[in-house]
Formats: structure tokens, C-alpha cells, sequence
């Protein structure tokens, strides 16, 4: 119905201002990635953090002159295929001091010989010098899914000469600290990346340096030398559609990239818009991929996608992870599996219940014992990335005092399953509650088929072979993508997810007739955010 922003990627600098939205929660997280401590900003995907970084970064700009961020994006991680043990590693710290040379030269700020001489383990004292070969390294690990490589990362300083540069530029630059804003932190699939990218968080640490990164809840491994509690403050996107400023919040957001008519259409139908928002469950990108897709703001257009998104789409998403990572399969259909047909209709049937001996309470939430298997708790981490279910409380009391996790599976996956959602949507909204929930014990009947299955994780060779079949894919899988960019790509010849890859920008400005080069520059953006979100999972 109307093109809108599903991605902050896709979204000009200087366009970020002008379409956010926040609220005080938000502010309190732009605060904490502004502040002189490190942070790590915990959400699922399409909650809004690369956004929330990018908002911080502009913002530090505008008002401290003595300051300079650096959004370094490592959302290529999933490309990286070489034989250095610590190839990750070297591939961030190589991404990073190369994200930061150029943002130097865009501010036209200097760089002393000496500095340059530190920041290259070849003793070059050239910056141009510096940032060619940085960007050299950097392609060449990028381009290493193509065949395992042998990369020469000989020149690439010590960490120590890092933060040594870095304080040197700073003090004849006249800054106070560097931010570096850390965006797909590492491969939700590898958790080797994961251990080795909070090493280098932890380890760039200094009076100079202020370090922050989006992550994923559920999925994250940190590894023995990082400590949450201790290394960093730790935020987490938590939209509650309870809140009160909830409505108006997400209404803001839409109405800020729909045009006029959409905007007159919810102002004159605003339970329509309601009921659309509480099925989001706290996700934009979700609410603004509905509201996308509406083919006519009535209702029997809200029922029927309400219907074909939730009970069908989102749930496509969490099964296509096991197809791409065949190590994980098991676990991600079990989970899909455990929600479906175990967890929901019991959550049903409670409220039904309910419902005929006149108790006007309903609920979409589920408790699971702390001790249940640890298989259970693995794919309910891996239905909290995806964002069908979020955890929220670790410790929660239920029958028998017993201790476990509450967990709240989306509105809209339930709402779904009415024969008539918005009819039902107000009046099942205003009868929330926490207070009772179905309880799923340590020995739960449905755990039995689970209880076999080994946390295996993804190994080089699984991954190799995972990625080979992700590239071979059309690129019609790219979900994002408008029928309108598809067709113009197919035009051009890029019909596999690989093919798409390889274009440069140049390449595809040539290649799509009748396009020009600002909206196929917009195009090839849009398309590598999406391409590269395909990848991480």
C-alpha cells in the first residue's frame, strides 16, 4: 500500500533525525550510549537498535565537538572463511581502525606520521597509505567465502599500538574519546566470532575509547574473559504493549513515513490501527511490514493479514533458520513444534476456560521450570531471537513456589487464531494478565522428544556448506525487498543471492536500465542490508 523504511540501513544520515520516535525508554538507552561507559544494547530483530545507534552517534556529533563516533557495521561476519584461527578477530580490528580512519578524514582531522606508523604493523607513516592497506585486508577477508583463504595480517598493528594511536589522535586533535558503535556484533551461528568479537570489546578498552554493540537476546555467547555485570552497562529494547504510552508511540512511528491518505485512514479507524500494533508486540519492523503489506484499511484486510502474517509467515522465518543451519534443526523444529501444538493451545484453552465461568481475564504467556531440559531452553532462546516469544523474568515464582522463566509469546500469533481478530482484539487486550499462566514443569509430558537431543553447534564445515546453499538461493527469498526492486534486479541478470553479492554498486548503476544512480545506489543498499540479514540467520 505505501513504501516505507523496513531497515535504518536503508535510511540516509541525515533522513534519521526527522523519522525517530522516542520515548523515555528509549532516551534512557541513547543516554547510556552517549555516556563514558561501555554498553551493549540487547534486542530482537526489527526492535529498533542499529537505529538507536545511529540516533546516539548523530547526536554526539551535534553537541560534543571533543567527540567522534564510529558506526562500524560487521554484518559481512557471516562471509568470513580463512584459515587464522583468530580470523575474526583480525577481521574486526582490521574493519575498525579502517572505519576510523575514514571518519577522521571526512571531519578532517590529522593524523602524525607517528600515529599513522602505529596504526600499521609495516611501519607506514602514511595515513592514506594505512587506510589502502586496511582496506585491502578487509576485502580480501570478505571475499573468503568464495574458497578458505590464507590472509597475510602481518601488517595489522598490536592492540596496544591501537589504543595508543587512538590517544595520540585524540590529544593532537584536541578530543576527549573515540565512540565506536558496533552493529551485528558477530554470526548469531558461530559463537566463536561472538567470544573473540567481546575479546576485542573488552580488550580496545581505554580513557580514549568508549565501546558499544547491538546484540541478540537468547543467542549471544560471551565467553570466560567478558563479564556483563562487570565490563559494561547492558540495556535491553523492552516495548511492553501494556505500556501506556504504547498507542501512541507506535502510531508516531508509522505516521512519521505513511503518507496522507494512510494516516487519514487509521485517524478515522483507529481500533484498526490498535489492534495492528498490539499484534506487533512491540516490534516496528514488524508493525511497519503489516502495515506495508495492508492491502485497504478496513477490516476485513486487517483479519486476512493478521491471519496470513501470524499464523503463517513469522513462523516460516523461525523454520527456514534450521533449514539454513542444519546443526540447529533439530532444536528450531522442536521449538516451533513446542509452540505450536503444545504451548498456544494450552494458552487457548486456558483462556476459554476462563472465559465460560465468567473470569474475565485472558492471557499470552507461558512459564517454564529453570530446570527443565537444557534442549527446552535452547530453542526457547532461539523463539526469543526471532522475536515470537520474549522472555520476560528469569526468576518468577509459580505454583508451589517453584522458580522458572516467564515467557510472553507475541499477540498477534495468538489474536491470529480467532476467526475474527479485531473483533476480538479490544475487549481480549483490556483482559490481560500476568497473574496466572499456563506452567510447563521440569518434567513436562512434552519435553520427552527433546531430552535425546544434543546442543550441537554449527562447525566450520557445516557452516561452509550452509552458506554455499544460502548463496545459491533466488534472490525472490529476500523478503524485504519490494516485487518492484526484484523485478529490476531480475532485469539486470542478479537472480541468485550470490549474484547480488558480486555487483558492485558501479555494476549495478549500469546494469538497471531506467533507474538512476541515487535510487539504484538506495536499491543496492536496501538489497545488501537485506542479503546480509538472509545470511546472519
Amino acid at each position: 500500500m505505501t513504501q516505507i523504511y523496513l531497515r535504518t540501513e536503508s535510511i540516509k544520515s541525515e533522513d534519521i533525525k526527522g523519522l525517530s520516535v522516542v520515548n523515555s525508554e528509549d532516551l534512557n538507552i541513547i543516554n547510556a550510549l552517549k555516556s563514558s561507559e561501555p554498553c551493549l544494547l540487547e534486542g530482537s530483530r526489527g526492535t529498533g537498535k542499529s537505529f538507536l545507534m545511529k540516533v546516539s552517534e548523530i547526536e554526539i556529533e551535534e553537541e560534543d565537538p571533543k567527540a567522534l563516533p564510529v558506526f562500524v557495521a560487521f554484518n559481512k561476519s557471516s562471509l568470513i572463511n580463512t584459515d587464522d584461527d583468530l580470523q575474526f578477530y583480525h577481521w574486526m580490528l582490521a574493519k575498525t581502525i579502517k572505519a576510523l580512519a575514514n571518519k577522521l578524514r571526512k571531519r578532517g582531522f590529522s593524523v602524525s606520521s607517528y600515529s599513522a606508523s602505529l596504526l600499521s604493523n609495516d611501519e607506514s607513516d602514511n595515513s592514506d597509505s594505512v587506510e589502502q592497506d586496511l582496506k585491502s585486508i578487509v576485502k580480501i577477508f570478505e571475499d573468503s567465502y568464495k574458497g578458505r583463504s590464507h590472509i597475510d595480517v602481518s601488517s595489522l598493528p598490536d592492540i596496544e599500538d591501537v589504543k595508543e594511536a587512538i590517544e595520540s589522535i585524540c590529544i593532537e586533535n584536541g578530543l576527549e574519546r573515540v565512540f565506536f558503535f558496533f552493529d551485528e556484533a558477530a554470526h548469531v551461528f558461530r559463537p566463536e566470532q561472538q567470544r573473540q568479537f567481546f575479546s576485542l570489546f573488552k580488550d580496545l578498552r581505554s580513557p580514549y575509547i568508549i565501546c558499544n554493540a547491538a546484540i541478540y537476546p537468547g543467542v549471544t555467547y560471551f565467553g570466560e574473559s567478558f563479564e556483563v555485570t562487570h565490563d559494561c552497562t547492558y540495556k535491553k529494547i523492552e516495548r511492553n504493549i501494556r505500556d501506556s504510552d504504547y498507542l501512541q508511540y507506535f502510531k508516531d512511528i508509522v505516521f512519521k513515513q505513511a503518507n496522507e491518505e494512510i494516516q487519514q485512514a487509521f485517524e478515522n479507524q483507529r481500533e484498526l490501527f490498535n489492534t495492528l500494533a498490539f499484534c506487533a508486540g512491540g516490534n516496528p519492523r514488524i508493525l511497519l511490514k503489516t502495515v506495508q503489506d495492508l492491502e485497504k484499511v478496513n477490516t476485513s484486510s486487517v483479519n486476512s493479514l493478521i491471519k496470513e502474517f501470524y499464523r503463517g509467515r513469522i513462523w516460516a522465518e523461525h523454520t527456514e533458520l534450521g533449514e539454513k543451519y542444519k546443526g540447529h534443526q533439530e532444536i528450531i523444529d522442536w521449538g516451533r513444534d513446542f509452540l505450536e501444538e503444545t504451548v498456544i493451545p494450552t494458552i487457548e484453552k486456558y483462556n476459554a476456560v476462563r472465559k465460560e465461568k465468567g473470569v474475565d481475564e485472558s492471557s499470552i504467556y507461558f512459564w517454564v521450570h529453570k530446570n527443565c531440559p537444557e534442549p527446552v531452553k535452547e530453542a526457547l532462546r532461539l523463539l526469543t531471537y526471532t522475536g515470537i516469544i520474549n522472555k520476560i523474568g528469569s526468576s518468577v515464582r509459580a505454583t508451589r513456589s517453584e522458580l522458572g522463566a516467564r515467557y510472553e509469546v507475541k499477540y498477534g500469533c495468538i489474536l491470529s487464531l480467532e476467526a475474527k481478530p479485531h473483533a476480538e482484539s479490544k475487549h481480549f487486550y483490556e483482559s490481560l494478565s500476568t497473574k496466572k499462566h499456563p506452567e510447563f514443569g521440569k518434567q513436562h509430558p512434552s519435553y520427552t522428544g527433546i531430552v535425546g537431543f544434543s546442543l550441537v553447534k554449527t562447525d566450520d564445515d557445516q557452516y561452509k556448506a550452509s552458506l554455499k546453499s544460502m548463496l545459491e538461493k533466488p534472490i525472490d527469498v529476500l523478503s524485504l525487498l519490494t516485487d518492484w526492486q526484484k523485478e529490476k534486479l531480475k532485469g539486470a541478470g542478479i537472480l541468485t543471492i550470490e549474484d547480488l553479492h558480486s555487483k558492485s554498486e558501479a555494476n549495478l548503476i549500469e546494469s538497471i536500465y531506467s533507474v538512476g544512480p541515487v535510487r539504484a545506489r538506495l536499491m543496492k543498499n536496501a538489497a545488501t542490508a537485506e542479503l546480509l540479514e538472509y545470511l546472519s540467520g
